[in-house]
């Protein structure tokens, strides 16, 4: 997916192909404003706009390896890299494919009914590095706030319900990915505090990594 269609599906809430879609229907004889509503996903953003709302294109999840693993990857040999590597992504499904199944939810007629959508639309973003130029492996996910009912509309989600389950979804990455490294390198794990009161960060313990 390029530039624009990533901006026709999280700028405009419309279908990634609309250019094409609106020219072959403005050459079978469609008017520009037909054409153009066909290729909308869900209530039009010029509509949420005239009531003076701002509409909510997405929703953003980032999953990123803790810091003894950051290390552990940045240092480590190409095999390890390359466990870390598959491990991040598998955790990553697991997350989405939790995601689809159990919290995310298609809501209307003021929440009044709901239905879950059989897809979730997800644009994934990887990056090796942070802002700074150090080694950061982690994803960024963009959830479309549209998701296709059965009956072939297109609603929004219940971002609200997603919101609360965002620090479920970080837990479930990080014990899926933390699992399977330690099982394929053979390392254990020791609790960090990182703020006071709230719960500890799991680290990877082992030679290299000694617990204080």
């Amino acid at each position: 997916m390029g530039e624009r269609e990533l901006e026709l599906l999280f700028g405009e809430l419309r279908h990634p192909d609309a250019d094409r879609i609106e020219r072959e229907l403005l050459a079978g004889g469609a008017t520009p404003a037909a054409a153009r509503l066909a290729t909308v996903l869900g209530q039009l953003v010029e509509e949420i706009e005239k009531r003076d709302l701002v509409p909510l294109l997405g929703l953003e999840f980032v999953f990123r390896l803790q810091v003894s693993l950051v290390v552990l990857w940045a240092l480590g040999d190409e095999w390890t890299r390359q466990v870390i590597e598959r491990a991040h992504a598998r955790a990553i499904e697991k997350v989405l494919a939790w995601l689809e199944g159990e919290v995310a939810e298609i809501r209307w007629s003021s929440g009044r009914k709901w239905a879950k959508p059989p897809r979730v639309v997800v644009a994934a973003f990887g990056h090796f590095d942070n802002r700074d130029g150090f080694p950061l492996l982690h994803h960024h996910l963009l959830l479309l706030n549209r998701a296709l009912r059965a009956d072939g509309t297109w609603y929004a989600l219940d971002t609200i319900r997603l919101y609360q389950h965002a620090v479920a979804a970080g837990t479930l990455y990080t014990l899926a990915m933390t699992t399977e490294v330690c099982e394929e390198l053979g390392l254990a794990t020791v609790p960090r505090e990182v703020t006071p009161g709230l719960r500890p960060v799991m680290e990877i313990a082992g030679p290299a990594f000694p617990p204080r």
